[in-house]
């Protein structure tokens, strides 16, 4: 599992490093204030995320269905998390389910740090939040997880 966290996290500095320098060629962006701070929290958010993912990919028992287990978890949580536009005017429920899931405290927190400036003390528990979700992976992952598949 820890090789697999580590290759998820390799390609995500990858990733990470190719839209900063997309953003600051092509569209003129400026580059963090505080790159360490953004760095340490963007790589909190990819090991807490690898770890949901484990944890997916140990309760799911095939290949054919992990996809669309996947796509059910992570469409509407992007969707109700505003990753894909502002949530300012869904109704009060949909809000108070976005603030359970670990993705919105993500988006906040890399908001705060690149657009706002902020320190990282400012995102606490945000950051708290993310890394609970993602130990609870881990842990389920550590639990589960078996490389032969499971009896039906």
């Amino acid at each position: 599992m820890a090789a697999t966290v580590a290759s998820i996290l390799i390609v995500f500095v990858l990733q990470a490093l190719a839209l900063l320098a997309i953003g600051t060629l092509l569209f003129d962006a400026e580059l963090p204030a505080q790159p360490l701070t953004l760095a340490l929290a963007l790589a909190l958010g990819a090991v807490a995320f690898a770890g949901l993912g484990l944890a997916a990919a140990s309760l799911i028992r095939s290949n054919e269905g992990s996809s669309a287990v996947v796509n059910l978890i992570v469409l509407p949580m992007a969707f109700l998390t505003g990753a894909f536009g502002p949530t300012r005017d869904f109704p009060e429920l949909l809000r108070a389910v976005s603030e359970l899931l670990p993705l919105k405290h993500l988006l906040d927190v890399v908001v705060g740090l690149f657009v706002r400036e902020d320190g990282l003390g400012a995102h606490a528990l945000g950051l708290a939040i993310v890394a609970a979700w993602g130990a609870a992976g881990l842990l389920v992952a550590a639990r589960r997880f078996r490389w032969e598949p499971r009896e039906r």
